[in-house]
């Protein structure tokens, strides 16, 4: 097997793990949470949608690869959770999703060096253009309007999960770093 095959099955089954995890988290965990905070909110936006680190993450390692690789672990769960589930958000919202965060990525990163310890700041900043594209795409999809109170859910909801990953994993790595010395 080529050595790039090997990479590609590792890189997907690493992004689809991931997306997975953090989604079952949203879903298991945070989703029930806010319904008990705030139960008159809709239930297809989540406050702290951490999967949209994942998107992000994969955009600024791979790029437009990074699509194919996001796309069946996004369909996975839109259909247990969403179809299954009667929610209302347009089959096509994983697919732009996908697409907004390799846009926003590649608008705010021209010279990619993946050194993430010194690139955090624009990976927020791509996250958050990323969740403002994700946010108009879901709004135009769902009630034919860009600027909706969704709109500002699905932002608000992005950027506040990437956030966590984010700090998620940087205690997650100090923490092994810990155990490796």
């Amino acid at each position: 097997m080529k050595k790039t095959t090997r990479e590609t099955i590792g890189a997907f089954i690493i992004i689809s793990v991931a997306y997975i995890a953090s989604y079952t988290l949203v879903a298991g965990f945070i989703a029930p949470l806010q319904e008990l905070i705030l139960p008159t909110f809709t239930t297809s936006i989540s406050l702290l949608f951490l999967p949209h680190g994942i998107r992000i993450l994969a955009a600024y390692y791979y790029g437009w690869k990074a699509l194919p690789l996001l796309l069946p672990s996004m369909y996975l769960m839109w259909f247990i959770t969403v179809y299954a589930n009667n929610i209302s958000l347009h089959p096509l919202s994983p697919l732009f999703s996908g697409i907004a965060c390799i846009i926003a990525v590649k608008f705010i990163f021209k010279n990619i060096k993946h050194i993430i310890e010194k690139e955090w700041k624009l990976l927020l900043l791509a996250g958050l253009v990323g969740s403002f594209l994700n946010g108009l795409s879901h709004s135009f999809l769902v009630y034919k309007s860009f600027l909706t109170i969704s709109f500002i859910g699905y932002t608000i909801g992005d950027i506040l999960g990437q956030i966590l990953l984010m700090l998620m994993f940087i205690y997650i790595l100090k923490f092994i770093k810990l155990f490796k010395n």
